[in-house]
């Protein structure tokens, strides 16, 4: 490498972190040009206080553009409000209400919290996807829902005094009444019936009881097929994959200002569950975490510490501007300084991941 040109180390140190978001590239341009069915942009009743309650947010309102942008999907949706929740910006979505008129509204949306783990930046901000009501997608034998009388398909439209059911506020709704008589209001071939259910106490992770009915549960959301054409997804995803490396300096920044917590940085564990976890979702949310890793490698490798691709560019920079390289303990004492503060990052990563695994 020394009989290099300092131009040419460069090239040679950059090509790496390209490579990466070359890859990047080409992951999410085949993904837009397969296509994919994806929840439609409809936005639940937002919370009384939230952002978008203030600015006028209706349930059933569809998101058909953000900051003159087109919205085609959920997916898209929450992709391009990622940054602008985290860093608390304003917005302006354009909405298609229930009868098909559209207006704007602009959101002032809440600054994220140093400490993202375990935080919905969407529900924060009243921004939640409208969840139709569950139905039943497979009722166990000996149940407390097959006791009810309980079928396959039935739609779940109330339990107890709640009528704004999703599948979250169901399962709620039936843990916190373990043992206890739970009225429902079902919909089965068009008709209602009323049904009675008595969720049976189970022990739950954390070792409280837990009413379980036996009952596996589906939302039916509106769906939409998104597809693209290749030049239109090679755009969108050369788009995606600067805005995502973007994103990523600038929440590197602010964790060195002190804006963001290093509690957000992640090591292998951390990495390996949600790897997992995006796995058991599908094999394109798997594809979608896997791209994310990559540009986010790129972006790591980027930066001006020694013992990275960046560190070397910077040396090699250093040296276009002397006119010749700089001494051997500086370049000596920087290595050591870079691969101490790598390994201090690396401590700081694998305690994130104790910490999140111990709760």
């Amino acid at each position: 490498m020394s009989e290099k040109s300092p131009w040419q180390r460069m090239l040679i140190f950059a090509a790496g972190p390209a490579f990466s978001l070359l890859l990047g590239i080409l992951i999410y341009s085949v993904m837009y040009m397969a296509g994919s069915n994806v929840p439609q942009a409809i936005l639940g009743a937002p919370a009384a206080g939230t952002p978008a309650q203030v600015a006028g947010v209706k349930k059933g309102d569809r998101v058909i553009g953000i900051n003159g942008s087109n919205i085609d999907s959920w997916t898209q949706l929450q992709q391009q409000l990622l940054e602008p929740m985290i860093l608390g910006q304003s917005v302006t979505l354009q909405l298609r209400d229930q009868s098909n008129s559209d207006r704007d509204v602009t959101i002032a949306l809440l600054p994220a919290p140093k400490d993202l783990e375990g935080v919905n930046l969407s529900t924060l901000n009243g921004l939640d996807i409208d969840a139709p009501p569950p139905s039943a997608a497979q009722v166990i034998a000996g149940g407390a829902g097959e006791a009810a009388g309980m079928k396959q398909g039935d739609v779940i439209v109330q339990a107890g005094a709640r009528t704004d059911l999703n599948a979250r506020a169901f399962i709620e709704e039936i843990e916190k009444n373990a043992g206890q008589r739970v009225p429902l209001v079902v919909l089965r071939d068009g008709q209602r019936l009323a049904l009675n259910v008595t969720p049976r106490p189970t022990k739950g992770p954390d070792g409280v009881s837990q009413g379980k009915i036996g009952v596996a549960l589906q939302s039916g959301y509106p769906m939409t097929f998104v597809r693209y054409g290749l030049f239109e997804s090679v755009a969108l995803a050369t788009t995606r994959t600067l805005d995502t490396a973007w994103f990523s300096v600038k929440m590197l920044g602010k964790m060195v200002i002190g804006q963001v917590s290093w509690k957000n940085i992640s090591g292998p564990v951390t990495i390996a569950d949600y790897a997992g976890k995006s796995a058991s979702l599908g094999f394109e949310r798997f594809i979608e975490f896997i791209a994310l890793i990559t540009i986010s490698i790129g972006v790591l490798n980027l930066i001006p510490i020694p013992g990275l691709d960046g560190g070397q560019m910077l040396f090699a920079f250093f040296e276009i501007v002397r006119g010749r390289p700089l001494p051997a303990f500086v370049q000596e004492k920087g290595l050591a300084f870079g691969y101490m503060l790598l390994l201090a990052l690396m401590v700081v990563a694998f305690l994130n991941d104790v910490m999140r695994i111990t709760g």
